[in-house]
């Protein structure tokens, strides 16, 4: 099975008063939901403050950071679109297969008695 190394920037409330605290709440969450089997790399968690330039980001990284997800967010939505419109094009044939192979069935199925001639 091929490993994957996953980034992901979320920002949530957890019920402690420091860095350190959140970063071993998110640790053991990350770490219970994924498994024995996965590792965690690299865990960075600070307090966010009200104002977003309070980050400890630099501007501009934050400003990638958000362009980043919202052009990976944009792509994952057009390939689930391309998906579903590659999934309606297989049932669409299948569909039509299928009405034609029932029409074939039909065409040569021996008439019913009571509509055959005398």
């Amino acid at each position: 099975m091929p490993r994957y190394e996953i980034i992901a920037h979320v920002s949530q409330e957890l019920p402690c008063d420091t860095a350190e605290d959140a970063a071993a709440i998110v640790r053991r969450q990350l770490l219970a939901e994924s498994g024995a089997q996965d590792d965690l790399l690299h865990l960075a968690v600070w307090r966010e403050d009200p104002a977003p330039a309070a980050s400890p980001l630099p501007p501009d990284l934050r400003r990638t950071l958000v362009d980043f997800f919202a052009t990976l967010e944009r792509c994952a939505g057009d390939a689930e679109a391309a998906f579903r419109e590659r999934v309606a094009a297989i049932l669409t044939v299948s569909a039509v297969e299928t009405a034609v192979a029932e029409q074939h069935r039909a065409a040569r199925a021996p008439a019913p008695e009571a509509d055959r001639p005398a």
